[in-house]
């Protein structure tokens, strides 16, 4: 499964550290949604576009690591 699309979609009413999550359409005509937009580790969805979903959760983790000086 590759994600074809993703965007940023506002999840109404949730509290402004939940307000966002990214949505993926795969190859399949599948949605999913992958995970929620983490305030401070800002990544472009049109990064995710072309990647498996393992691959894109992967690739959030390596940010979200950077970002704390742990990777």
């Amino acid at each position: 499964m590759i994600i074809k699309f993703v965007e940023l979609v506002a999840m109404p009413d949730a509290p402004a550290y939940q307000e966002k999550l990214y949505r993926a359409q795969l190859d399949t005509g599948e949605v999913l949604d992958l995970f929620q937009q983490h305030w401070d580790v800002p990544l472009p969805p049109e990064s995710l576009v072309g990647l498996t979903v393992e691959q894109a959760l992967h690739k959030r983790t390596e940010k979200m690591l950077a970002a704390a000086g742990c990777y």
